[in-house]
């Protein structure tokens, strides 16, 4: 990861509800990794310092921590204010610096503000503020202690305070990517609700639609056969004076009966559900048994 991807975050667009989503983790690493770097950098600040001077260093980084979880909590909107508490946490770290330079550590604090900068801003202000960061650390200690010490003691916070921040986007980004991730599973489960019922109404469709052909295939082929059934009962009642035409006329009346028949039979079996395929059983369990 190079350090133009912390301004990579930012640039991606993310709905509102899964940026939300993706921030609460990253809020509860958040608070662990600033608490105790900041319960560290107290600790130590006290141990080394007398009476007066931990009372300034305690008046000076409780209100520092109390910002920096406030920002990393409510994650609240970048305005020209969010910019004025990040410069009032850094000035005071330089308050408390100048009060005794050979605290060195208290520089950690800039690395914590790194971390608050990466998650808070996005493209370019992050890269900006990061990068103020960082260069607060090493121009800190290089005026304090002298160029060569002063540099060799502010390597390790500056790097500290570059990894911390990229550390930070990558975890955004893969917690984004996770609740895109499940947002994406949640379409395809509503997309396949959706195909189960466009199936069940095509299949609906289809019934419709075979009942109509049937409709027009009665209405075609059996009330045709039985209108001439009725035509040739009616010619055979005309002619019973006359025993051949009566035949013939019967005859046809029978032939016409059967052929409605046969074609009401054809179609009430269409009509029929299919029957489950009989399980045959393996021809080898009739021929099993004892030898």
């Amino acid at each position: 990861m190079t350090p133009t991807s912390l301004t990579r975050t930012g640039e991606r667009a993310v709905a509102p509800a899964t940026a939300r989503r993706a921030g609460e983790p990253s809020a509860r690493v958040g608070l662990a990794v600033v608490t105790v770097g900041w319960a560290a950098v107290l600790a130590r600040a006290l141990i080394l310092s007398g009476p007066d001077l931990r009372r300034v260093y305690v008046i000076g980084m409780v209100p520092f921590l109390a910002m920096l979880l406030v920002v990393i909590v409510r994650r609240p909107r970048v305005t020209p204010a969010l910019h004025i508490v990040f410069a009032a946490q850094a000035a005071i770290v330089l308050v408390l610096f100048a009060r005794d330079t050979d605290h060195d550590f208290l520089t950690t604090l800039f690395v914590l503000e790194c971390y608050e900068a990466a998650i808070v801003f996005a493209g370019r202000a992050r890269l900006v503020w990061v990068a103020l960061l960082v260069a607060a650390i090493g121009a800190t200690l290089v005026l304090a202690i002298g160029p060569l010490h002063g540099l060799a003691l502010a390597l390790i916070p500056m790097a500290a305070g570059i990894v911390l921040a990229m550390f930070a986007v990558a975890g955004g980004e893969l917690e984004a990517d996770r609740a895109q991730s499940a947002d994406m599973v949640a379409d395809l489960r509503t997309a396949q609700e959706q195909l189960q019922v466009y199936a069940g109404q095509v299949d609906e469709l289809a019934a419709i639609e075979e009942r109509s052909r049937l409709a027009r295939e009665l209405q075609a082929s059996v009330s045709g056969t039985l209108a001439g059934a009725l035509e040739a009962s009616a010619a055979t009642r005309a002619s019973l004076d006359d025993p051949d035409r009566a035949a013939s006329q019967l005859e046809r009346l029978q032939a016409l009966t059967q052929q409605a028949l046969a074609q009401m039979r054809r179609i009430i079996g269409e009509l029929r559900p299919p029957a489950p395929a009989a399980v045959e059983a393996p021809a080898s369990a009739d021929r099993a048994g004892p030898e």
